[in-house]
């Protein structure tokens, strides 16, 4: 593939802010498990919908004012790989027959995994938009009518800003995997664990960016996140494999800005999924 083009989706509209709080409504979810857990950063604090027709499995999301949307995505869910999830944007609260925009309705995939191929990951469906798009009122449809379970989960929803560093990630970057687990030897030599989840991280570093770049948007959104606040991370806006690479995250260490040579900079990131 080309150069990647990394994409930070950050600021997170769809969170409480300063100024303004989302507001999430439409469809049919349970009272016990309602659609404002999505905005709730515990992806244990799932929407569940109270069955899997069409006019249940959908929302509305009222962002307060019109944003510059770059990233949405819904995480942790457990939508059926040949579903379909559809996007639409509006500035008119409840109308979106002719929307400013219309993602269509998109495959969930990934395409040619299996259902053995997606255990023990954090499904997350992500769909970019390639130039942004400005909207207050979103519209999220979710067609999965033949879910075996009856129902849809959702764990999270994103809808963010997104910076992509214009120099992209260096060679050497790397997707690894942090496991927790506790291993005990018994004294008869028998090895005892106490498996924990395994997460996803990302380490690699930026560099060359010029001053404009580097304080407003890398020194601002570490300032703003610190190392427990949530961003979406795509490694490419077009990847194949987006399912394994993107992620929601935290970035677990903050880095200095290094004033590398004359008015450059870079910095280190390492992310780890939430």
């Amino acid at each position: 593939m080309a150069n990647p083009q990394a994409m930070f989706g950050w600021p997170m509209y769809s969170d409480p802010g300063v100024t303004y709080t989302p507001a999430l409504s439409g469809g049919s979810w349970l009272s016990a498990l309602p659609l404002a857990n999505l905005l709730d950063r515990r992806l244990s604090r799932i929407a569940r919908s109270t069955n899997a027709l069409t006019t249940s499995t959908t929302f509305d999301i009222d962002l307060g004012v019109a944003r510059t949307v770059f990233m949405l995505a819904l995480v942790k869910h457990t939508i059926t790989r040949t579903a379909t999830v559809r996007w639409r944007a509006s500035n008119t609260a409840g109308n979106f027959a002719s929307p400013l925009h219309d993602s269509t309705a998109l495959v969930v995939g990934p395409v040619g995994a299996t259902d053995e191929d997606m255990a023990g990951i954090n499904a997350t469906n992500v769909y970019v938009i390639a130039s942004g798009q400005s909207a207050r009122y979103w519209r999220c449809d979710i067609a999965d009518t033949g879910n075996a379970a009856g129902r849809v989960d959702i764990g999270r929803v994103a809808l963010t800003g997104a910076w992509s560093p214009t120099t992209g990630m260096q060679t050497g970057a790397k997707l690894g995997f942090d496991d927790s687990t506790e291993r005990l030897v018994t004294d008869g030599g028998a090895a005892l664990y106490r498996p924990r989840a395994i997460r996803r991280t990302w380490d690699f570093s930026v560099s060359w960016l010029q001053e404009a770049e580097a304080f407003a948007n890398a020194c601002k959104m570490q300032r703003q996140l610190g190392s427990s606040g949530q961003l979406l991370f795509v490694f490419d806006r077009s990847d194949t494999y987006m399912h394994e690479r993107a992620m929601l995250c935290v970035m677990e260490q903050l880095s200095a800005i290094e004033f590398s040579q004359a008015s450059y900079h870079s910095l280190a990131f390492r992310l780890s999924e939430e």
